[in-house]
């Protein structure tokens, strides 16, 4: 199975679904995360843009190493990403085409980042799109479902869920350690980062006892039709333990 994780900026993976990627990454399915921004305008003090996409960039390939799975950039900038929706949808597309996915990760549309929430309404449309002869080239393609998943350290959010994909404490530990490549969060919250970490395992821990396990990570479905048996297969290969 393929997994392709579609985030706006890079380290929003790992929050989301780190510890499935890594239980996935583990069974043998091959993941890929696709980031629209390199965290352009989060640069501060003496540090200058181009110095943070270089500092982004680096701890995005590290992070992936880490957990085993692939990389690409695209060229949106940060806080601006629903400037040209238009182009959102186009690009999204070309991205499930070439990588073909069986299902997808993505934003959810009501997260407090203007760029998560724009990305939570069009992948899903994109995805929809994609099967039909849109934008160009030969060949079309279909995800056979949408997940959409949570970023919210700081836990002021509501996110009504629907599946929860279970993980154990290791592949938790994993996904912490993946997290700390991110060097830089640190600076991006207003908090320690061993307080993000530990945020990190609690909010494991309550998606998990939510459906009666140790510890999960929670997603909305969004395919934009109904589910059929190949749509509940792709969910049930992603939410199993």
């Amino acid at each position: 199975m393929k997994l392709l994780v579609l985030v706006a900026h890079p380290d929003d993976e790992v929050i989301m679904c780190g510890a499935t990627i890594a239980k996935l990454v583990t069974k043998g399915h091959k993941v890929f995360v696709t980031y629209y921004t390199q965290n352009n305008q989060a640069f501060f003090r003496k540090e200058t843009p181009s110095m943070r996409v270089k500092r982004a960039i680096k701890e995005a390939t590290n992070s992936s190493k880490f957990l085993g799975y692939s990389i690409n950039f695209l060229k949106f900038m940060d806080m601006e990403v629903e400037k040209d929706k238009g182009l959102l949808i186009q690009e999204t597309i070309k991205e499930i085409r070439r990588v073909k996915p069986d299902i997808i990760v993505t934003h959810h549309a009501t997260d407090k980042h203007i760029d998560h929430r724009t990305l939570g309404e069009i992948v899903p449309e994109a995805n929809f799109q994609s099967a039909c002869n849109l934008c160009g080239g030969d060949q079309t393609w279909r995800a056979n479902t949408v997940l959409q998943g949570e970023i919210d350290l700081e836990m002021t959010n509501a996110f009504n869920f629907q599946v929860v994909s279970a993980i154990t404490s290791n592949e938790v530990k994993r996904k912490i350690n993946s997290f700390k490549y991110y060097e830089s969060v640190k600076n991006e919250h207003k908090t320690e980062s061993d307080w993000l970490n530990k945020k990190i395992n609690y909010v494991a821990e309550l998606r998990g006892k939510a459906v009666g396990l140790q510890f999960g990570e929670a997603f909305i479905i969004n395919n934009y039709q109904p589910l059929d048996y190949t749509s509940i297969k792709s969910i049930t290969t992603v939410i199993d333990p």
